[in-house]
């Protein structure tokens, strides 16, 4: 007889407690987060495209942040939609570039930039919110507000349970 591997011993004490059906379907779940992430931001791409809104998803939910709650540095930016500094700027790059804000530069701190709205960004802020929330409904069609409660309440359980974990870049 082969003496076992200390390796597949972590596994099968790793796994052992999971039924089959709880693995499978764990690991289900997690797929299926990723590619629906990937589709709604694919579908939202295009809808804003066929809308003629000159904006990423991504660029949609800076500006939103911008029409919402005004004026913000970089880092306030990037700490509200969860991204690194860098890839901020490149989206405040891209819209900066399409005349939709200005870096002015903070007042309280010379290192800092502060991102403001222009004429063109207000200009367009009604119509590109109705748009918005027309593909976003679309999307959620057929799901009562109940289930949408309910699976707010799961996304924030996965959220607290990676709480702990500090974002580390690959």
């Amino acid at each position: 007889m082969c003496p076992i591997n200390e390796n597949i011993i972590r596994f099968i004490n790793f796994v052992k407690p999971l039924s089959r059906n709880t693995m499978l379907l764990s690991k289900e779940v997690i797929i299926e987060l990723h590619l629906t992430g990937y589709k709604i931001k694919r579908y939202i791409a295009t809808k804003l495209r066929q809308h003629n809104i000159p904006l990423t998803p991504e660029q949609f939910m800076l500006i939103d942040l911008l029409w919402n709650q005004g004026e913000m540095t970089q880092q306030q930016l990037a700490n509200l939609l969860q991204k690194d500094k860098n890839s901020v700027t490149t989206l405040v790059d891209a819209i900066e570039h399409k005349g939709l804000v200005v870096r002015k530069q903070n007042s309280n701190d010379r290192r800092s930039n502060t991102i403001v709205l222009t004429d063109k960004a207000l200009d367009i802020k009604f119509d590109a919110k109705q748009k918005g929330i027309s593909i976003l409904d679309h999307i959620l069609e057929g799901i009562s507000e109940d289930e949408l409660h309910s699976f707010l309440h799961t996304l924030r359980k996965l959220d607290k349970n990676m709480a702990d974990i500090t974002t580390e870049t690959d």
